[in-house]
């Protein structure tokens, strides 16, 4: 029986490393439609298709401020992010962005995700989110110079 308990403690604290801490609620913009996964790195294809998808999803989301602060949630001397995610699409979306934290050589200490829920069409979900230590793999909290957004994932919303 402990050994289940175990299991799912670890399943949770997974999927909330996974997830980060997020919050936020969404607001009025506009709009275009489809299902895509961006990645930064990623070349893009002029010619249409899956690739244009990707980066109309890439394009639906914005860093809008981080760095070192004193916050509520994640405590003095957090590193946080500030991001906006905007539906582009005609039909409710959810969204995964892998978010990315750089040192000053720009090499990646590590990563986490964040997500939009049944975003709607032309809506925009502001909030914030912190790595959580187990996220920096390559490195400390204290060593995060940047962010930068590794890949975005837009679904249809079930």
């Amino acid at each position: 029986m402990r050994r289940i308990w175990l299991s799912a403690a670890a399943v949770v604290a997974a999927v909330g490393a996974l997830t980060a801490c997020t919050d936020g609620e969404g607001k009025d913009d506009s709009g275009k439609d489809g299902t895509a996964v961006a990645e930064s790195s990623r070349a893009q294809d002029p010619a249409g298709g899956e690739d244009e998808e990707a980066a109309a999803a890439m394009r639906d989301v914005e860093i809008t401020g981080s760095g070192v602060e004193d916050h509520d949630v994640w405590g003095p001397g957090a590193y946080v992010v500030r991001y906006k995610v905007t539906n582009g699409g005609n039909e409710a979306a959810d969204y995964f962005v892998g978010l990315e934290f750089l040192d000053k050589d720009g090499d990646v200490l590590g990563s986490t995700g964040v997500t939009a829920d049944k975003l709607g069409p032309g809506k925009t979900k502001e909030a914030d989110a912190a790595p959580l230590e187990a996220e920096i793999e390559n490195g400390e909290i204290a060593d995060i110079r940047s962010v930068r957004v590794s890949e975005v994932q837009r679904t249809p919303a079930a």
